[in-house]
Order: C-alpha cells, then structure tokens, then sequence
C-alpha cells in the first residue's frame, strides 16, 4: 500500500486484508434516490439515474450505508482506505491496475482521453472494468473511505481496518474525480475533504463485511 510519488502516500507498506465485499460501481443517483424515498438520505442527487450520485459529504455517505444496512439486514458500509486501494490495484503495483502510463478509455479524468465531459462524470461503467470486476476506481467521482485523514501512513494499521479517531473533522477520498488530471486517478493517490461539507466532485462506494 502507497507510493514513493507523494509524502502522503509514504511509507509504502505491506497490509492483510481480510475478505470483504465491494460496489461494482459507485452509488448512482437511482440507488440514493431510494434511500431519500425512504427518507433516510438527504435529497441531493442530481442527474440521471446511471450517473454516479455526488455532492455527497463524509456524513451524507454514512446515512447511506446506515441505511442500506438497516434495509437489507447486512453489515454494509464505507470501505476501509486499504480495502479501496487492494481493489482498485487488483493485484497490480504499478501507477494503475493497467500499468505506468494513462491508457485510452480506462479514466474519467481530465486530461485523460474521451470520452470526457468538463460538466459532469460519465455514467458508471462507461469505461473498462479491473481485474477484479471494478468499474470507474479511476476518475469519476472522487469516492469516501471510512478512514480520518493522516498526511501520511506512519503508524497506520496493518490489518486492514479503517484509520479511525473520534471526532476528527477530515476524511479520505480515493480515486481522484473527472475533474482531477490523472495523478490523482493513480491507485495509490489520496485525497482529503472536511467531513459534513459537501463538495460537486464527491461520491462513494459500498463495502461489506462477510
């Protein structure tokens, strides 16, 4: 886990982690649109039903989870900072799951190749899929992990487990989004936002414990 690329991503380091589930794609409007049905989420989605929900804050992203879990009766919720960065490496090491260099059509990222919208992200799964089945892990919407934010990984846990300190007032995000150039769409970048304030570029995954 992490690079040499960014102090942020320092020290680079080995963790296990244990079997988990993860979203295909991140939460799309329609899905958090049920959730705001229920009256459970806030009503912020904009767009159309197979694009990637966002505006959403760290806070909002627990609603969802919470909710999911409480509807479905399974132990859903944010993904660890490892647990996102095993998935979208899918075995690889390099800068991304497809090697060193952007590729055409594996990132939604500006910069990064068409297709490419300034205005909003691409619907999920418009472009390829990892090793491991996983759409739009590069580009998009910049996703929330469970985990404060630390400016770098020293003393970070080696199990897997979310980074996690009461009451700290930023969280991480994986991924980069389109409006991001591609550095930040590497597997191994880090991002950080205020935790209750949302922002355009911001969205999130599900995980589940199994």
């Amino acid at each position: 886990m992490g690079s040499e690329e960014d102090s942020t991503e320092k020290p680079v380091h080995v963790v296990q982690v244990a079997a988990f589930a993860l979203g295909r794609y991140p939460v799309t409007v329609a899905e958090w649109n049920r959730c705001v049905g229920a009256k459970a989420c806030p009503d912020l989605a904009r767009g159309e039903d197979p694009d990637p929900v966002r505006n959403v804050s760290w806070l909002d992203a627990q609603q969802y989870v919470a909710w999911l879990a409480r509807s479905t009766g399974l132990p859903y919720r944010l993904p660890s900072e490892a647990e996102w960065e095993y998935a979208a490496r899918a075995g690889s090491s390099g800068r991304y799951w497809w090697g060193e260099k952007m590729a055409p059509r594996m990132a939604n990222c500006k910069g990064c190749g068409d297709p490419y919208d300034p205005h909003q992200p691409l619907k999920v799964g418009s472009l390829s899929a990892n090793p491991f089945g996983l759409n739009d892990v590069n580009g998009g919407v910049a996703q929330w992990v469970a985990d404060c934010w630390h400016p770098t990984y020293q003393g970070a846990p080696a199990d897997g487990s979310a980074w996690m300190e009461a009451g700290c007032r930023e969280h991480v995000l994986r991924g980069g989004s389109w409006r991001n150039d591609a550095t930040y769409a590497r597997s191994a970048s880090r991002m950080h936002y205020d935790t209750g304030v949302r922002y355009p570029a911001h969205g999130l995954r599900v995980a589940r414990s199994l």
